[in-house]
């Protein structure tokens, strides 16, 4: 039987899954044993709750950061999520601390503005159809068969008359053929993520098509944490405190600001140097949208990246162009590497 992930878990039978513990606490509910945070091979996070009924389990040793596989575990499947419960058909190998290899592959795209009709710049102005800039990418990342897709922000334009159903609908779509695929959906809010903005993405999650990116990590294939900082108006009262991640992984910040080694205002938000020391977290790459023009800076042992749109926000400047980053990562070695989105 071939182990399963989160995604795949039913209320029925029993299951054959490989969890990694990210942490775990004596249960002081009547016949728990053991209530445990875990993680599947995607880096789906979701509860495990092993009751005394386990001969196997009630008194394992269960060790922080390692990797197990679970036979003969059932779930229960609710709204809100699934639980997977140990009981006594359970058993358990311990697979160790670490993979044979740590490798992800991540597309990062952002500032797409589902809904903008006119885009200026330069003092011309010229009609774009955002939802052309959406497709190519996530097509791109099917393609590729890429782990996850990241989005930096401004996902819709949302203007002040609110998100057309129309609009909705688009995305709606291109997250289901994501799900599909296996592939997750990790997002950061932008600037123009505003109410309206805020409820299409919430329901997005309900429905099991993105993840909202925080201060708590998501990992992916055990080999990438990525952390996200959503749009701040004011990034002087900004509190960088983060979830410390295992040993081995690179850790990747998702911000949606003015970075002054991007920017071109003589005012940014904030510069890599002060993302970098005010972290609790040693980060290895910090990736920004916001700015609509693609670029990247080495700053010290911090790679930093500014992604261009994937709308056409420019005409003959080539770092304005429709566009989406490729991330691979093995073994802690990054490659970043740009590709060009067709949008015509």
């Amino acid at each position: 039987m071939p182990a399963t992930v989160y995604e795949d878990l039913t209320d029925s039978g029993t299951h054959q899954i490989v969890i990694r513990v990210r942490s775990c606490k004596r249960s002081n509910v009547e016949n728990r044993a053991y209530e445990l945070d875990v993680e599947d091979r995607n880096g789906t996070r979701f509860r495990f709750v092993v009751w005394e009924k386990s001969k196997h389990g009630s008194e394992y040793d269960w060790q922080v950061g390692h990797w197990y596989e679970l036979s003969g575990v059932t779930a229960n499947v609710w709204p809100n999520g699934k639980i997977l419960h140990g009981a006594s058909k359970l058993r358990i190998d311990h697979l160790g601390s670490e993979r044979n290899s740590r490798e992800a592959t991540i597309l990062y795209l952002t500032d797409s503005h589902l809904g903008k009709q006119i885009h200026t710049y330069g003092g011309k102005r010229w009609s774009v159809t955002p939802e052309r800039g959406i497709k190519a990418a996530i097509a791109s990342a099917i393609e590729q068969r890429v782990d996850a897709v990241v989005h930096g922000g401004d996902l819709f334009h949302n203007p002040g008359d609110g998100i057309s159903e129309d609009d909705i609908e688009t995305c709606r779509r291109e997250l289901v053929k994501l799900a599909s695929n296996g592939i997750p959906f990790y997002f950061i809010y932008g600037n123009h993520e505003r109410d309206a903005g805020r409820r299409v993405m919430e329901e997005f999650i309900d429905n099991g098509l993105a993840l909202h990116l925080g201060p708590r990590y998501e990992l992916i294939n055990d080999a990438v944490a990525i952390y996200g900082i959503d749009y701040r108006t004011k990034w002087s009262d900004t509190v960088v405190d983060l979830e410390p991640a295992s040993e081995g992984v690179v850790t990747i910040l998702c911000v949606h600001q003015s970075v002054e080694a991007f920017s071109p205002t003589s005012e940014p938000d904030c510069d890599i140097r002060g993302i970098r020391d005010a972290s609790n977290v040693p980060l290895d790459v910090i990736i920004s949208g916001h700015i609509h023009a693609r670029d990247t800076k080495q700053i010290g042992d911090t790679y930093a990246l500014s992604g261009g749109s994937t709308t056409r926000v420019g005409s003959e400047h080539d770092a304005l162009q429709p566009s989406a980053e490729l991330l691979t990562v093995i073994d802690g070695e990054i490659k970043v590497t740009r590709q060009k989105l067709e949008t015509t």
